[in-house]
């Protein structure tokens, strides 16, 4: 399963969810895709009921790189992504999914380059989710 995280309002902070849109698109087999936004502990429900075994979240993540950089997490690890556009920080998400679904929940940090308002994301952010995309496809392949 792929959870997309993000704002449309805040530029590259929807990577994530457009990360998570495309797979959807893609209908590959046993690959269910969600939109977050902004409150992703808003849709637990909905993850509960698949009941996934590995979960993926994806989203901008102020990683301290160059824009359009990505890095892969394990729940563990989440200390190293920050983000401030969410009710509810990822980590206690992926405790109560773990404990809850007793699977592996993995996160996708994409690099922004703005956050500031607006409905584009750059274009080095674009790259980067087109990456992912071909990238986490590959590896369900």
């Amino acid at each position: 399963m792929v959870v997309g995280v993000g704002s449309r309002l805040r530029s590259d902070d929807a990577a994530g969810l457009e990360v998570a849109e495309k797979l959807g698109a893609l209908s590959l087999p046993g690959v269910f895709s969600i939109l977050g936004d902004t409150a992703p502990e808003n849709v637990t429900g909905e993850i509960r009921r698949l009941d996934p075994t590995h979960i993926l979240f994806v989203d901008a993540a102020d990683l301290g790189e160059v824009p359009g950089s990505l890095r892969l997490f394990e729940s563990a690890d989440i200390g190293g992504m920050t983000s401030s556009t969410h009710t509810l920080p990822l980590h206690v998400i992926a405790d109560y999914l773990t404990k809850e679904l007793d699977c592996c929940v993995l996160f996708l940090g994409l690099q922004p380059k703005s956050l500031e308002f607006g409905e584009a994301i750059s274009d080095i952010v674009a790259r980067a989710v087109e990456t992912a995309v071909a990238a986490i496809e590959e590896a369900l392949a």
